[in-house]
């Protein structure tokens, strides 16, 4: 149950973190413009994809990695593999699991989509996005893992 909790927690904090895109997908006026947080594919598996398709992807990709984010800390905590800090839910493990987490996102799970290392075919800054995306994932994570608390995540 406990891995279920975190994926919810991970992909809420995504798709709390994507509403601003959602906001400013549904009120812009030009296709040119990106939104924040929510890295849109232009091409996937070498279909070009038209703007609104673009959008919906990029953002359920967004909040599918917001659950594996959670998900997979929690299944990292269960069976100790923190092997760098070895304390669960502390902001320093956090950290180390953000960055491993970016460090997927960028070398294995962007190639595979097709959109380059660090999608670095879908523009020359998403990697600064992908990280800050993931940093306030992390921060996010751990304060929401200290307001709630609940027993199985101790």
């Amino acid at each position: 149950m406990d891995y279920v909790l975190g994926g919810a927690l991970g992909s809420l904090l995504s798709f709390v973190f994507a509403i601003p895109a959602i906001f400013l997908e549904t009120k812009k006026h030009s296709a040119s413009h990106d939104a924040p947080m929510v890295v849109e594919l232009h091409r996937v598996f070498g279909r070009t994809l038209k703007h609104r398709e673009a959008f919906l992807i990029g953002l359920l990709i967004h909040v599918i990695t917001g659950f594996l984010f959670g998900f997979v800390y929690v299944l990292f905590v269960k069976h100790e593999w923190l092997f760098i800090t070895h304390e669960p839910y502390t902001p320093f493990s956090l950290f180390f699991y953000t960055i491993s987490s970016w460090l997927f996102i960028g070398m294995i799970l962007y190639p595979a989509l097709g959109m380059g290392f660090f999608a670095r075919k879908e523009g020359s800054h998403v990697w600064l996005e992908t990280i800050v995306s993931q940093l306030i994932l992390g921060l996010c994570f751990w304060f929401s893992v200290q307001f709630y608390q609940p027993s199985f995540f101790v």
